[in-house]
C-alpha cells in the first residue's frame, strides 16, 4: 500500500465543524478509517460508547453530532460530503525533486527523510545529480573524533570563511559559523571585516544563552588572530585552539564550511543563481542543514535542539520561478495581483518566502506564493522564459556562465585563514540580525539577452609592440539597435498586511524617468547618444594626452576602469547633455605602489556662508564657475597603469595597458593632484591660500579684494572690483577648461534663490529625494522634528532586520543640515545609533522626515547688513543621554543678522555639574568664534567690537571671568585657560542671557512646538518668499543611496 496524498479535511455537522488533520489517501483502501484518539486530540469532542452504538457530542454543550451503530465489531459513521481540502501537499513527486528541495544533501539523507516522514514520492530511487558531482568533489576524510558534550552550548565550534571572490549583493565577503557540539545546530553570520568579530560573538552569546537557557562553556576555534580578543572580553569561557596548520582538529566547523559551500554551489549551479546572491543562498542552506539528519549525531539538529519536528512541506527549490501575492502593494484595483519573481530563500523571523523581483531588485516576503519548481529564471539556457520579466537589466555573472572556485577552509592552514567579520546577518532560525554597514544593492540582471544584442568584435591577437608611444585609440564601438528601457517601479514591504498611513515595510516609490541612465557599458552601447558621449570623452582624454599605451609590466599593479553615465539637466528639468565619464577603479590600487598621499581639502560650509553674507552686505559680485574634466589637469607623481577602456580597446595592441600621465577620476590621488595644480595657478596670479581654510583663496590689490572658494571642480568667485574679478576668471580660463555658470544659483546641492532681501538657501530637491527613498512623500507632516521630552536609548525597541536603510537616510539627513539648522539636534541624536539602530530609533527618524515633508521649501535666509558683528549663543543639556549621561553642546553663531555656523554635538566626557557642561559648550563655541575671526582678518574685514558669546548659566559665565571656582574645575583646566585667555585679551566677551532668550536651546534638546517655532524663526530658517516660489531653482542633487527596503512603522 502506498500513500498518494496527505492533507486536512473539515466535516460540517449542522453548525459544528470537525477538523480531520493529517489525512492519508491510500487508493487501495475501499473503506475510510477514522482514528477516534486523533479525532479527540484535534477537536473539542466527547465520545460515549453504548451496547450497540456510540455517540460523538460537543464537549461544552453536549450536543449530539454523530451517532454510529456497531456493525460486525466496527462503528459505522454516516458522514456528509466533505468540503474541498484546504491544505493539500500535492501529487507525488520524484525523489530527485525532494533532493533539490532539501538543498542537494546526500542521497542517504534524502531517502531517510522520505521514509521517516512518509513524504509522498513516486520513486524512492535517485538518479545521479550532476550538480552535486561538480560541487562536492573532495579529499578523503580524517578519522572522526568523539564528542564529549552532554548539553547544548557546552562546546561551540567556530570558524571564519572567506574572502569570497565575489562580493555579495549586501557587500559581504566573509561569514562566521558557530556550531553546537551537542546538537550540531549551526548559526551563521555574514561579515565584512574581522575587526568586528568580538561584537558579533558577544551578540551571538547573548542571544543563544537567553534562548536556550544554557551558557557557553568552551569555544573551540583555529589559531586565527581574530579570536584572540575574546579571551580578554569573556574570561569565563574556556578557549581551545588547534595546533598550527592543523585545521582538522577543528573538524566540525571545517566540515560544516565544506557542507555549506558544497550544497550552496550545487544549488546555485542547479538554478544558475548569480554569484552576488551567494549570501542569500548560504543562509538558506544553513536553514536547511539544521533540518537535515546529521550522520554523526543520528538526529536532526533542529529537532534535537528544540524537541520539535521540522516542517518539510514548507520547502521549495531555491532559484525557481514563483509568484507572490502582491495585491496589498498595488496602487489601484486594475494592477496585476502578482509578478514573476525568483525564490531566493526563506524569510528570517517570519514564516514566509523571499521572492526577488529581478527588474527592480526588490525582495518581497510572503507566505502566499505559487511556485513552478521546473523553471529557473536565472538560467540563461531556458529559452522558454526569455520574457519572464519583460525588462532589460544589466548582467550578473552566474554559476552557470563561468566556473568559480570558492576555496574550502580545509585547503588553508588554520593559522593563516583570511577571516574577516562585520555586523552579520543571520541565516539560521534562531539567531537575530546583527546591524551591518551601508549595504549595496546590485543592479538588476538581464536574464535573457535580446536577439538583436551582439557583442563587440573579436580582438585580434597581439601584434609587435609599437615603436613609439601610442595615445588613446579613436575607434568607436559598433552601432547596435536601441532597446527600450522602462523599469517597473513598485513598493516593497516585508509582509502582506494592508497598508497603513506608514506601511510596516518600505520600498522605494519613484516614477520611472523618461530617460534612464545606463549602469553598464553593454546598456550604453545600444544607444547612439551614449556611444557619442563615450567617444567625446575618449577624444578629450586623447587630446589631453592622459595616457600612453605600453606593454603590461610584470611587477606592477594594473588598475581597472569602468564607464559612468549621467544625464545633466537644466533647472527646468530638461536635458542639458549626456555625460559619459571614464573612471578608474581606485579600489584596486595598492598603497605605497601606485598611490601615497590622498588628502585634498574642500571648502567648509561655514566659510561659504560667511563669504556669501559678506558679499551681500558689501555689495560684491558673485560668479559661479565649473571646471570641465578637472581631474585631467592634475599631473600624477606616481607611476600608474590602467587597463584599456571597455569598448575602446586598441585593436592593434589589445594586450597593452595605459600608463597614466594625468590624473583620472576614480584614482585615490586624483583630487590631491588636481587641487595642487589649481593652487599653483591661483598662487601664480597672486592669490594667497588661507591658513585656516586651505580651499579659500584671497587676492588683495590696491584696496580691492577677490575671493575664490573651491570645492573640487566647483568654484565661487566674488569680490568688490568687477575688473579684477573678470581678470581673475580670465586667468583661470587660460589654464583650464572653465565654464562660466553666471550668477550663483546652485552649488553643492544647495539651491540659491535671489530675493529682494538677499539669498534663500534651500535643498528642496534633495529633501524630496530623501523622502522618496524612505517612502515618506505621502506622510502626514508634523510641526517639529522631535517629540518633547524624547530620550532615545540604545536599549529601546527591537533591532532592525536590515539597518542599511537607517544609515542611508540618517547619512543623507546629515548633509541636509547644511541649510537646515532646525533639524541639527534631531539628526545628531539619531546619528548616535548608527552602529545598532532599533525600531524606536527608526520611529524618531520618521518623525524628522514627516517634519521635513511639511517644510520642504524652508531654508536658511541671508540678508545684507550694515553692521556685520559676530555674536553667538551657547547652551548645553546636562546629562541628557540616559545611556552614558553625557551632555550635549550646542551653539549658533551670527554675522550680523545671518546665521553662519552652528553645531549640536554630544560631549566626549561626562560633566559632573551643569556648570561644567555649559563651560565645555562655551569652549566649543569660543573656538569656532576665534576661527571665524581669523578668516575675517584674512579677508581684511574688521569687526567694530569683540564678539559676544551669550550663555544662560551664571556659574559658567562667572567662571570665564573669575578664577573663584578653579578648585572645583581642575578637570576642565584646558577649556578654562582657553576661554579665560580669550576673555582677558578682549578677543571675546561672555555675557549672561535669560534661558527664554537662548537661541541655542534648539540645538540641545527637544522642545515644545511653540518654542521650537519661535527659535526656528530666530535662526532665520524660513520658507521661500511667496514672490519667488515659482522661480525656485530645482537641480539635480547629490545621490543619497540605493533602493530602500526596510521597516517603516508609524510614529506620532
Amino acid at each position: 500500500m502506498t500513500i498518494s496524498h496527505i492533507g486536512n479535511l473539515s466535516l460540517n455537522i449542522s453548525t459544528f465543524s470537525i477538523a480531520l488533520n493529517d489525512v492519508l489517501v491510500v487508493p487501495q483502501f475501499t473503506r475510510n478509517l477514522l482514528s477516534l484518539s486523533k479525532l479527540l486530540l484535534d477537536n473539542s469532542l466527547l465520545i460515549e460508547f453504548f451496547f450497540s452504538f456510540c455517540q460523538i457530542k460537543d464537549r461544552q454543550t453536549k450536543t449530539l453530532l454523530i451517532q454510529a451503530p456497531l456493525i460486525s465489531g466496527l462503528y459505522i459513521f454516516s458522514l456528509p460530503p466533505s468540503i474541498p481540502p484546504k491544505a493539500l501537499l500535492g501529487a507525488r513527486v520524484s525523489a530527485d525533486l525532494w533532493h533539490a528541495r532539501f538543498g542537494h544533501p546526500s542521497s542517504s539523507t534524502t531517502l531517510h527523510l522520505l521514509h521517516a516522514f512518509s513524504l509522498p514520492c513516486s520513486l524512492h530511487k535517485m538518479s545521479l545529480c550532476s550538480e552535486c558531482c561538480m560541487a562536492k568533489s573532495h579529499k578523503l576524510p580524517f578519522t572522526s573524533s568523539t564528542s564529549l558534550s552532554h548539553a547544548p552550548l557546552e562546546i561551540v565550534h567556530s570558524d571564519l570563511w572567506g574572502p569570497s571572490p565575489v562580493v555579495s549583493k549586501d557587500g559581504y565577503r566573509y561569514y562566521v559559523i558557530f556550531v553546537d557540539d551537542f546538537t550540531h545546530f549551526t548559526w551563521l553570520y555574514f561579515l565584512r571585516t574581522k575587526d568586528e568579530l568580538p561584537k558579533v560573538f558577544a551578540l551571538f552569546k547573548q542571544q543563544v544563552e537567553n534562548l536556550l537557557n544554557h551558557t557557553i562553556k568552551i569555544l573551540r576555534t583555529d589559531g586565527g588572530t581574530e579570536y584572540k580578543p575574546l579571551s580578554r572580553l569573556f574570561p569565563q569561557i574556556t578557549y581551545q585552539t588547534t595546533c598550527p596548520y592543523t585545521p582538522q582538529q577543528n573538524g566540525l566547523a571545517e566540515r560544516m564550511h565544506r557542507y555549506i559551500v558544497e550544497l550552496s554551489l550545487a544549488t546555485m549551479t542547479h538554478a544558475s543563481i548569480p554569484l552576488p546572491f551567494w549570501d542569500e543562498i548560504f543562509a538558506s542552506i544553513v536553514y536547511l542543514i539544521n533540518r537535515l539528519p546529521s550522520s554523526s549525531t543520528k538526529s536532526i539538529p533542529f529537532q534535537k535542539l528544540f524537541t520539535t519536528k521540522p516542517d518539510y512541506t514548507f520547502l521549495r527549490v531555491l532559484g525557481c520561478l514563483c509568484f507572490p501575492y502582491l495585491r496589498p502593494y498595488n496602487d489601484h484595483k486594475l494592477q496585476q495581483r502578482s509578478l514573476p519573481c525568483v525564490f531566493i530563500g526563506y524569510a528570517y523571523n517570519q514564516k514566509g518566502y523571499k521572492c526577488l523581483h529581478v527588474p527592480t531588485n526588490r525582495i518581497y516576503i510572503s507566505r502566499h506564493v505559487t511556485f513552478d519548481e521546473t523553471v529557473f529564471p536565472f538560467s540563461t539556457d531556458v529559452t522558454s522564459s526569455s520574457d519572464t520579466f519583460g525588462h532589460t537589466s544589466p548582467d550578473y555573472t552566474t554559476m552557470g556562465s563561468q566556473p568559480l572556485t570558492l576555496a574550502s577552509p580545509l585547503c588553508t592552514p588554520s593559522a593563516q585563514h583570511q577571516h574577516i567579520t562585520t555586523s552579520p546577518q543571520q541565516g539560521s532560525a534562531t539567531a537575530h540580525n546583527i546591524p551591518a554597514p551601508v549595504t549595496f544593492a546590485p543592479p538588476a540582471r538581464q536574464l535573457n539577452l535580446p536577439a538583436d544584442r551582439t557583442p563587440l568584435q573579436t580582438i585580434p591577437s597581439d601584434p609587435p609592440a609599437p615603436s613609439s608611444p601610442v595615445t588613446a585609440p579613436t575607434n568607436t564601438p559598433a552601432a547596435a539597435p536601441v532597446t527600450s528601457l522602462h523599469p517597473m517601479t513598485t513598493r516593497t514591504r516585508d509582509n502582506t498586511r494592508r497598508p497603513r498611513t506608514f506601511p510596516d515595510h518600505v520600498a522605494l516609490i519613484s516614477t520611472a524617468p523618461t530617460e534612464t541612465e545606463p549602469t553598464t557599458f553593454r546598456q550604453a552601447n545600444q544607444s547612439s547618444i551614449w556611444r557619442a558621449a563615450m567617444s567625446q570623452e575618449i577624444d578629450a582624454l586623447a587630446q589631453n594626452q592622459t595616457w600612453t599605451l605600453v606593454p603590461p609590466p610584470t611587477d606592477h599593479n594594473i588598475v581597472g576602469c569602468k564607464w559612468v553615465y549621467r544625464i545633466k539637466r537644466h533647472s527646468d528639468g530638461s536635458i542639458e547633455r549626456y555625460k559619459a565619464r571614464l573612471v578608474a577603479k581606485g579600489f584596486t590600487q595598492e598603497e605605497g605602489i601606485d598611490f601615497f598621499d590622498t588628502f585634498s581639502p574642500v571648502i567648509r560650509p561655514m566659510t561659504i556662508r560667511l563669504v556669501l553674507s559678506l558679499a551681500l552686505s558689501l555689495g560684491w559680485t558673485i560668479k559661479q564657475l565649473d571646471v570641465q574634466n578637472a581631474f585631467l589637469h592634475g599631473t600624477l607623481q606616481e607611476t600608474v597603469y590602467m587597463s584599456q577602456p571597455p569598448g575602446f580597446v586598441d585593436p592593434s595592441y589589445p594586450s597593452h595597458v595605459c600608463r597614466l600621465n594625468k590624473a583620472l577620476y576614480g584614482l585615490k590621488q586624483s583630487p590631491r593632484a588636481w587641487f595642487h595644480t589649481l593652487t599653483s595657478a591661483l598662487i601664480a596670479y597672486g592669490f594667497c591660500a588661507s591658513n585656516y581654510d586651505p580651499s579659500l583663496f584671497v587676492y588683495h590689490y590696491a584696496g580691492s579684494t577677490i575671493v575664490v572658494l573651491v570645492y573640487v571642480d566647483d568654484i565661487i568667485v566674488t569680490g568688490d572690483n568687477s575688473l579684477l574679478l573678470s581678470k581673475a576668471i580670465q586667468h583661470l580660463h587660460s589654464h583650464f577648461a572653465i565654464k562660466d555658470l553666471g550668477s550663483l544659483k546652485f552649488f553643492l546641492g544647495i539651491e540659491v534663490t535671489s530675493t529682494s532681501h538677499g539669498f534663500h538657501l534651500t535643498q528642496t530637491k534633495y529633501l524630496k529625494d530623501i523622502l522618496s527613498r524612505a517612502n515618506m512623500l505621502a506622510s502626514k507632516p508634523t510641526a517639529s522634528p522631535m517629540v518633547v521630552n524624547t530620550s532615545l536609548s540604545i536599549h529601546d525597541g527591537d533591532p532592525m532586520e536590515n539597518p542599511s536603510l537607517y544609515r542611508m537616510i540618517v547619512g543623507a539627513l546629515q548633509y541636509a543640515t547644511r541649510t537646515r539648522p532646525d533639524i541639527a539636534f534631531a539628526v545628531n541624536k539619531v546619528s548616535q545609533f548608527m552602529h545598532s539602530p532599533s525600531t524606536s530609533h527608526w520611529d524618531a527618524v520618521k518623525r524628522i522626515l514627516r517634519y521635513i515633508n511639511g517644510t520642504l521649501t524652508h531654508g536658511l535666509t541671508l540678508k545684507p547688513s550694515t553692521n556685520p558683528i559676530l555674536h553667538a549663543y551657547s547652551d548645553s543639556d546636562w546629562a541628557g543621554c540616559k545611556d552614558d549621561r553625557r551632555s550635549t553642546s550646542g551653539y549658533a553663531i551670527f554675522l550680523g543678522p545671518n546665521l553662519i555656523s552652528w553645531s549640536a554635538k554630544k560631549q566626549t566626557t561626562v560633566s559632573r555639574s551643569s556648570t561644567e557642561a555649559e563651560y565645555r559648550a562655551l569652549a566649543l563655541a569660543s573656538a569656532e568664534l576665534v576661527w571665524l575671526q581669523f578668516l575675517l582678518h584674512e579677508l581684511h574685514i574688521s569687526c567694530p567690537s569683540s564678539p559676544i558669546l551669550w550663555c544662560d548659566n551664571i556659574g559658567a559665565t562667572f567662571l570665564a571671568s573669575n578664577p573663584m571656582f578653579h578648585a572645583r574645575t581642575k578637570h576642565v583646566e584646558i577649556d578654562y585657560h582657553f576661554i579665560r585667555e580669550k576673555v582677558q585679551s578682549k578677543e571675546l566677551e561672555i555675557k549672561f542671557i535669560c534661558s527664554k532668550d537662548q537661541i541655542a536651546d534648539i540645538m540641545t534638546k527637544p522642545l515644545t512646538t511653540p518654542r521650537f517655532l519661535l527659535l526656528r524663526d530666530k535662526l532665520t530658517v524660513t520658507s521661500v518668499p511667496f514672490a519667488c516660489e515659482g522661480a525656485v531653482i530645482i537641480q539635480e542633487t547629490m545621490p543619497i543611496g540605493d533602493t530602500v527596503n526596510q521597516d517603516n512603522q508609524d510614529h506620532l
